[in-house]
């Protein structure tokens, strides 16, 4: 075979494996997660599944109930509101696995698997029930530029300092100011629970960079000498209160105090006066004879 009919087909080759690659991206799902997990990854991640996750949402992923109450719980597979970046968050917050089988109490929860067991079984999930999606890396932001955004839409339910409190309608909502980037980037597009969920378009990447970098410069503030950073309206409120029960008990203390200046001559007022002169009605200055 000549040169150039060897240069030919080693061209021919090349074109052949760059057009199966091409084949095979557009057939997995946009924006997947393409991490592939070892054999034992992938075992030891199903096995946590089975132990944490199916008694609620099937072992097909195809969702179920609650246990010990009967609710309803979503379907991971098949359902669009379910991504990489939701699978990670409800696990990286500890939301998911739920304690004693609530996953709608939405008070700050411990987390319970650590980042290694969760990292393969986001990715064991991605590829056995084909989620989309993948894990954000919001770019450095600016903490000036993130005040003003998370003041627009952050402030209202989560407080001007990221420390939490009450939204409408009594839904609790999380501290965010001890979050990582990625966690507050995958809550922003994600819109986790009571929480709206914000496209590109109303806050975009490098706007989520610059939230992270005003909470993470909120974080690194120390606060006032008992640790808080602000009173949001519920506990502010909840200090008016204890502070108003503590003044009327205050002055009802007082009021059932019968003398608050004593007398000087150490007696009670209304005792009958031991002095010679009303002892004796007056006399006792008098010569007796």
């Amino acid at each position: 075979m000549s040169r150039s009919a060897r240069a030919c087909l080693g061209w021919l080759v090349v074109l052949a494996a760059a057009a199966g690659l091409a084949g095979g991206l557009a057939g997995a799902p946009a924006g997947a997660q393409t991490e592939v997990l070892s054999p034992a990854e992938r075992e030891r991640a199903a096995t946590i599944y089975a132990s944490q996750c199916a008694t609620c949402h099937g072992a097909d992923a195809r969702g179920g109930v609650v246990p010990a109450t009967g609710d309803p719980v979503p379907a991971l597979a098949g359902n669009p509101a379910v991504t990489v970046a939701y699978l990670d968050l409800v696990m990286r917050t500890g939301r998911m696995p739920p304690p004693e089988d609530d996953p709608y109490d939405n008070r700050a929860r411990d987390v319970v698997l650590t980042d290694e067991e969760r990292r393969i079984v986001v990715a064991y999930l991605a590829d056995a029930v084909e989620i989309a999606g993948e894990l954000p890396d919001p770019p450095p932001g600016n903490a000036a530029r993130g005040r003003e955004v998370y003041a627009t839409n952050c402030a209202q339910c989560h407080g001007s300092t990221g420390a939490g409190g009450v939204a409408g309608a009594g839904a609790w909502t999380p501290a965010v100011n001890d979050k990582l980037p990625v966690t507050i980037a995958e809550a922003v597009r994600v819109g986790p629970f009571e929480m709206p969920a914000f496209d590109a378009e109303q806050i975009s990447d490098q706007e989520v960079g610059d939230i992270a970098a005003f909470l993470a410069e909120v974080a690194a503030e120390t606060g006032t000498p008992i640790g808080l950073l602000e009173l949001n309206p519920v506990y502010a409120s909840g200090i008016a209160a204890l502070f108003s029960l503590a003044v009327v008990l205050s002055l009802l203390w007082i009021a059932g105090r019968p003398t608050w200046f004593p007398d000087p001559r150490g007696q009670r007022r209304g005792a009958p006066r031991t002095d010679p002169v009303v002892q004796h009605g007056g006399d006792a200055d008098k010569d007796p004879t």
